[in-house]
């Protein structure tokens, strides 16, 4: 099962071992952050990659601060930040987890103005009970649940491997999860979309398979098809005259989805183009065979590194 990834802002998380290996337990990795600053910078980058928040209530604001040298200013300026995400519709559930009377008990100025009542109604956990993390622990996983990105991701596990070791970028997992959220077209400019993401991610693949020489650069399509099937031709009796890659399956496949995407691609790109489009089930179709190629890469990939 896909682990849930916790960013833990937390001046003391180092000093907390037992509580991450507790929610290590419970399939929750929590990464902790001692100040504001180097957190946030961590969230502006990744935050796709996690799917919550926990805040202490006081904690460092940045890197250079120690000791003593805390107050509630680093939780503002944390609050904000997620506030200011979840405007641009990114929304990541956030808790706050504190040892501190001030806002574990006490009414504090910062919680009451920014504490987001849809997570776990706003309640201020407290780090010196026990049920309080597991209720915690649990909140965090209901939330996450929900996340249409986690679900994709989860039930396409095998697929999004791919993403979190590395293999394939950021950019094309987001084009990936382009096509999941909205596999099927209603305008020429969503089939335009979509068939823009499956071409560009197949030739994602190329790129990286040529960063590795299973492919020479700067061959034609064609060429590029043929030498992963091992450069048969008429005049060897379609007899493989370098190393095969792919099977013919997946010849046909990379084949077919390079010549109708780019069709398809290059006549949408008439204003004038009044011509029969092609069919969601041809799309839906060929978003599988993405998928598979997805899968043939990985394989191909990790045996040739």
């Amino acid at each position: 099962m896909k682990k849930y990834k916790v960013l833990w802002f937390d001046d003391e998380h180092a000093n907390f071992q037992s509580i991450k290996d507790e929610a290590l337990l419970e399939n929750v990795q929590l990464i902790g952050y001692s100040n504001a600053i180097e957190g946030i910078d961590e969230l502006k980058n990744n935050y796709k990659h996690y799917d919550a928040i926990i805040l202490d209530g006081l904690f460092f604001k940045t890197a250079d601060h120690q000791g003593s040298n805390i107050d509630d200013s680093a939780f503002g300026e944390v609050a904000k930040f997620l506030s200011e995400l979840k405007a641009q519709n990114k929304i990541l559930p956030w808790f706050i987890y504190s040892g501190q009377p001030s806002f574990v008990k006490d009414k504090n100025s910062f919680v009451e103005l920014f504490k987001d009542s849809s997570f776990a109604d706003g309640k201020v956990f407290d780090k010196s009970k026990d049920e309080d993390l597991t209720e915690l622990l649990n909140e965090i996983k209901k939330n996450a649940d929900v996340n249409p990105e986690r679900i994709i991701k989860v039930q396409n596990a095998e697929i999004f491997s791919i993403f979190e070791e590395g293999i394939l970028s950021e950019d094309v997992e987001d084009q990936l999860l382009s096509i999941f959220k909205m596999p099927r077209y209603e305008s020429r400019a969503e089939l335009k979309g979509i068939l823009t993401n499956i071409r560009s991610i197949q030739e994602s693949i190329f790129l990286k398979l040529e960063g590795i020489r299973v492919l020479p650069v700067a061959l034609s399509f064609r060429k590029k098809n043929a030498h992963l099937s091992g450069n048969k031709s008429a005049t060897s009796n379609w007899q493989a005259t370098s190393l095969e890659y792919q099977t013919s399956e997946i010849e046909t496949l990379q084949e077919w989805i390079y010549l109708t995407c780019g069709t398809y691609i290059h006549h949408l790109d008439k204003a004038q183009y009044t011509g029969e489009l092609i069919s969601n089930y041809a799309v839906q179709s060929m978003f599988s065979g993405l998928l598979e190629l997805l899968l043939w890469f990985k394989k191909t990939y990790k045996e040739n590194i």
